[in-house]
């Protein structure tokens, strides 16, 4: 048995393993003393960049096959070979815009459906970027069209549903709020 804070988890298994993902079905003793199952979705973290372009931010609009057409923050997975969240962010900035280098800061990391699933969204803001060719990492992303919007305007964005992935939002919000300098930077290449 493992607590997991007023939760007892006695075990589980696997429902369903895709290479993206894994379905599982854990049993629990819920807070109340109750038994029950505790379904979940296992899947990689991801990132998200705030990337600052002569006082523009990148946004990428792209067709999700979920939900439509959006606007949304550079990003992606951590895939297994990237060495953390940060080597991940810039592999996906790099991917989808052809910007890198720069002065990176980190904004923490989010956890966008904790009663879903424990991955977490790494946030990062970077300036000072070098322009380069989009080298397209994923073919689901051929339609994806990058754009240098002022950030009042993408703040507008994030208010009124335009952006419509709830991290970016967040971090457009966030940078907005502390200004384009951030408050922690890591490093510079």
């Amino acid at each position: 048995m493992e607590r997991r804070g007023s939760w007892r988890r006695h075990g589980g298994h696997v429902l369903c393993e895709t290479p993206h993902l894994s379905v599982r079905r854990d049993r629990v003793t819920r807070p109340d003393g109750q038994a029950d199952t505790y379904d979940w979705v296992e899947a990689p973290d991801l990132v998200r960049v705030a990337a600052l372009v002569e006082s523009c931010l990148l946004v990428v609009e792209q067709y999700h096959y979920l939900i439509g057409m959006t606007w949304q923050l550079p990003g992606g997975d951590v895939a297994p070979e990237d060495l953390g969240p940060r080597a991940a962010a810039e592999r996906e900035l790099r991917e989808e815009t052809g910007y890198h280098g720069g002065c990176w800061t980190s904004h923490g990391a989010l956890h966008p459906l904790p009663g879903l699933s424990p991955l977490r969204v790494h946030l990062w803001s970077a300036a000072g970027l070098s322009a380069g060719r989009p080298q397209g990492g994923d073919p689901g992303e051929a339609d994806l069209k990058v754009h240098h919007v002022p950030l009042p305007e993408v703040v507008s964005a994030a208010r009124d549903g335009r952006i419509a992935c709830a991290v970016s939002a967040a971090l457009v919000l966030a940078i907005a709020v502390e200004g384009t300098a951030g408050h922690r930077t890591v490093s510079k290449d």
